[in-house]
């Protein structure tokens, strides 16, 4: 299996307050989606430059939060399988295909 980053950027915006989001799994299997404010609204409500802000989601329930994206990703598409074995093969991710007649 290929080695895939445990790690992608979310959003990434410059301006007067720039924000950036990341999500990443941790050592410890964690998922954590952290955002990062940098500029004029730091500064207003916080007295400061930058805000740092992050949501953890324990391994114990990672397995939840996939099952509801996919469901609000696929969720009453005909094609879901297919979106998603297309998604799949776009990201190179590898997985099991079979099929019964």
């Amino acid at each position: 299996m290929e080695d895939h980053s445990r790690s992608v950027n979310l959003f990434a915006e410059r301006g007067e307050t720039s924000r950036f989001v990341s999500a990443e799994i941790t050592e410890d299997e964690d998922l954590v989606v952290s955002g990062h404010d940098i500029g004029k609204d730091p500064q207003t409500f916080f007295g400061d430059g930058d805000y740092e802000f992050w949501l953890v989601v324990h391994k114990e329930e990672k397995d939840l939060v996939l099952l509801a994206l996919l469901e609000a990703l696929y969720g009453g598409h005909f094609s879901a399988v297919d979106e998603l074995r297309d998604y799949l093969n776009a990201k190179n991710i590898q997985y099991d295909w079979q099929v019964w007649s």
